[in-house]
């Protein structure tokens, strides 16, 4: 006549079935990920330029990214003059806020095609922002 199995064997075979069912939901039950991809996202916190007037009331609700508008987060660690470079293929202008931890004069005017950057050693370092004014 057979045993029934012990504590032991029973707990080690729930432990065992755990195991594999958590395996399975890891990798999606099998699907395969490789061939499925994720729905792309805007980066809600992307600092792009140039901005439009949108015609929706005043201050930062007033604008919008154009067409043509880059993450100005491209320009970090990049070389001024070539920063420079990137910006005007879109239409925008540096203006170097802070160099070598010293502070500069700058536009206060709302200009939405400026990008204000800090800048180390000829690097910009660090997007201020886009557009100006106080």
């Amino acid at each position: 006549m057979r045993r029934p199995p012990s504590a032991l064997a029973r707990a080690r075979a729930f432990f065992i079935l755990v195991l594999a069912a958590g395996a399975l939901v890891q990798t999606g039950c099998g699907s395969d990920s490789s061939k499925e991809k994720a729905p792309a996202r805007a980066d809600l916190t992307a600092v792009r330029c140039p901005m439009v007037k949108t015609g929706e009331g005043d201050g930062a609700g007033a604008y919008a990214p154009a067409e043509n508008a880059f993450d100005t987060a491209e320009l970090i660690g990049m070389k001024l003059g070539a920063a420079r470079q990137r910006a005007a293929d879109h239409g925008c202008e540096i203006i170097v806020a802070l160099e070598d931890g010293k502070g500069r004069s700058v536009p206060i005017e709302v200009d939405p095609s400026r990008i204000y950057v800090f800048v180390e050693r000829n690097a910009v370092t660090y997007i201020e922002g886009v557009g100006g004014g106080l």
